[in-house]
């Protein structure tokens, strides 16, 4: 994961990621993972529901995002997203990563 971080902050690009869970719960995950970027809150889910990307019902529960990566520019334009339905796929960090460097 460190070695895709490298490759996109070299690429002059920012992770940020979001999350439904609490900015204590957030917090402790990004400690215990090692995480070297920002983990933001959604608790309220507003972000979720404005780039629709929750799942109507997942294993029961409710408001839970599905896994997704939107890749944003510096004008605010959205160049590129990757919305996952299946929960144990992760969105292709390959393509994420060609397309920053090509917006450079």
């Amino acid at each position: 994961m460190e070695s895709r971080l490298q490759d996109i902050r070299g690429a002059n690009g920012e992770v940020l990621g979001i999350s439904a869970d609490s900015p204590f719960t957030l917090g402790k995950w990004a400690e215990q993972e090692g995480y070297t970027f920002p983990l933001l809150s959604d608790f309220g889910k507003e972000t979720i529901q404005a780039y629709d990307v929750m799942y109507p019902s997942l294993v029961g529960l409710k408001g839970v995002p599905k896994r997704s990566a939107f890749l944003i520019d510096k004008d605010g334009k959205l160049v590129r997203q990757e919305v996952c339905e299946d929960a144990k796929v992760i969105p292709d960090l390959d393509g994420f990563i060609s397309t920053l460097q090509s917006l450079a």
